[in-house]
C-alpha cells in the first residue's frame, strides 16, 4: 500500500484543480457583488474567497516545484 505522504500530485491534476478553483472563486466573487457589503451573506463570502486564493496559490507552488511559503503575517498570524 502506498503512503499519502509519499505520493505527488501529477501536473495535469494541478491544473484540473486550478481550472475548478478559479471558476469556483468566479462565482463566489459574483455572489459577493449582488449582496450588501453590510450582510451577513458578503461576510460568509469574504472568508471563503480568501480561501480559494490561498488554495491557487498553493496550487501554483506544488506546479513550480517550489511548495508554499506562507508570507509572514499573513492572515495576521504573527
Amino acid at each position: 500500500m502506498v503512503q499519502r505522504s509519499k505520493r505527488s500530485l501529477h501536473p495535469s491534476k494541478i491544473e484540473e484543480m486550478q481550472r475548478e478553483v478559479k471558476a469556483f472563486q468566479w462565482k463566489v466573487r459574483g455572489w459577493a457583488a449582488e449582496v450588501p457589503i453590510a450582510s451577513t451573506v458578503y461576510i460568509g463570502l469574504d472568508p471563503l474567497n480568501h480561501s480559494l486564493e490561498l488554495m491557487n496559490r498553493i496550487l501554483n507552488g506544488e506546479r513550480e516545484g517550489s511548495g508554499y511559503q506562507r508570507p509572514f503575517g499573513e492572515g495576521g498570524m504573527e
